[in-house]
């Protein structure tokens, strides 16, 4: 579950809009490569930039089948993934950009496998695997622009003891203003 939240974190504080459709399969071979991968991050980084300001995130449950889970466990994880936070996005913060940000989510435990991104139409999939935890794929879908973001992300997998399953939710950011002196 962690790195189900380091994705969404990544991609709602580092909104960006399109300018030229990027494939992190760069050779089409239906893989994607930690290379291919960062090359295309970059490639997202150069073309697009978040603006600095601050921000309105809201994180909202849509939905959990964990068929093997407790009910309560399932009200707990939908209390615990829907919540609204304000945070200040600097200007070094947009400097680094959306590629950035998919680099540090590139590790042992999550490969990203699929990053495109053409007009602020953003689809991107990662596989992550934690110890006691078995694998999650992560798809990661909607759009972007220098402002504001608005992304479905379903984790599919399974989930521990608990087995095989599905969650989805749904992301969406806003620029609110500028940040305030100190943030």
């Amino acid at each position: 579950m962690r790195n189900t939240i380091l994705a969404g974190v990544a991609a709602i504080s580092l909104s960006a809009c399109g300018g030229g459709a990027v494939d992190a399969d760069a050779d089409g071979d239906g893989e994607v490569t930690q290379a291919e991968a960062e090359a295309a991050a970059e490639q997202v980084s150069d073309q697009v930039k978040p603006q600095p300001g601050k921000y309105s995130a809201t994180m909202s449950f849509v939905s959990a089948d964990i068929p093997n889970a407790p009910p309560e466990m399932l009200e707990m994880m939908g209390s615990a993934m829907g919540n609204t936070y304000e945070f200040c996005m600097t200007q070094e913060m947009a400097d680094q950009g959306y590629g950035e940000a998919m680099k540090e989510n590139q590790d042992d435990s999550c490969k990203i496998s699929k990053l495109t991104m053409d007009g602020g139409e953003m689809d991107m999939a990662m596989s992550c695997e934690e110890e006691g935890m078995g694998e999650v794929t992560i798809a990661m879908t909607g759009t972007v622009t220098p402002t504001s973001s608005d992304l479905t992300m379903v984790s599919e997998g399974t989930f521990g003891p608990m087995g095989e399953g599905k969650v989805e939710m749904n992301i969406k950011q806003e620029r609110i203003g500028d940040c305030a002196e100190g943030e």
